[in-house]
């Protein structure tokens, strides 16, 4: 990791490289002391660690959750049952028209998702829905897994701003699930979208478990082979070396001559330095927010 680290010090992207609605929601000022924050590799690699942790801990669940288009899907789902509804649950037919209207994803694949969040009852039928409307609620387990993403990213985050990470970690459900909740969905609402501050990694992230792979490279700090990757995220060899490949075609990664493995490439810590640095604010504002 010393390599990487140092390539930090030298790559520091200001915060006029970010898309303008990044900036206009967070401001540039936030952007540059995060960035530029002593802490902020460590904060990167823990926020990886924690990634490849919780994935390995269910990986059939996070197969299920994971994926750029089903994360903000999630999101959209806690903040129109806790927010917009009080908490009376919300509609197939409401999440389909926010999804579609945000370009998430279409409305084919968010009844898809629906059906599969029911089907592992991380979704359940809210009692009481009015007429013939048809409602449903986040299970115990659905908000368990966004306090721990939330939990784990405040984690990380205690390397730039620990006070920030006691107080989010403390914070009660009503908050967390309400008004919190509701600013980091409001963030997207607004234009702000992580992949446009990172596009390189935008191809990568849409393949199964692209992303956590990539991000495991930081979270070890050493190589790995492709049959080391394939048995820890359940993927066939073929699909892991198709990613790497599109990695590597960006200098994200680099293939280890003569020892049939791969190790973190000199573009990855620069680019993952802008994924974070959009995730973490959005965490940070919806702390700051929410406990207004």
């Amino acid at each position: 990791m010393q390599g990487v680290t140092s390539t930090l010090s030298t790559t520091l992207a200001p915060a006029a490289s970010f898309p303008e609605a990044i900036v206009r929601v967070f401001g540039a000022k936030a952007i540059d002391d995060l960035m530029l924050a002593p802490g902020f590799p460590a904060a990167i690699r823990a926020a990886a660690d924690n990634a490849v942790r919780l994935y390995d801990s269910n990986w059939l669940r996070n197969r299920l959750l994971n994926d750029r288009g089903r994360l903000l899907a999630v999101l959209l789902i806690l903040d129109l049952h806790f927010n917009e509804s009080g908490g009376k649950g919300m509609t197939g037919a409401r999440l389909r028209r926010e999804v579609v209207d945000l370009d998430v994803c279409s409305a084919g694949r968010a009844t898809a998702f629906l059906a599969a969040l029911r089907f592992k009852h991380l979704l359940t039928a809210a009692p009481h829905s009015p007429g013939n409307e048809r409602r449903l609620m986040p299970s115990a387990t659905l908000l368990q897994v966004h306090r721990e993403r939330w939990n784990g990213m405040f984690s990380a985050i205690a390397h730039v701003d620990a006070p920030a990470a006691a107080a989010a970690i403390a914070l009660p459900d009503d908050v967390l699930f309400g008004p919190c909740t509701h600013v980091m969905a409001e963030c997207f609402r607004q234009g702000v979208r992580v992949f446009e501050a990172a596009p390189e990694l935008r191809s990568i992230a849409e393949r199964d478990v692209g992303l956590v792979t990539l991000v495991s490279f930081v979270a070890h700090g050493g190589p790995a082979s492709i049959t080391q990757l394939a048995r820890q995220f359940s993927v066939s060899r073929a699909h892991v070396a198709n990613v790497l490949q599109l990695a590597e075609a960006q200098d994200l990664v680099c293939g280890e001559p003569g020892r049939g493995g791969y190790r973190a490439g000199p573009a990855l810590m620069p680019v993952l330095m802008r994924f974070y640095a959009v995730i973490f604010l959005t965490f940070l504002s919806a702390l700051r927010h929410g406990q207004q």
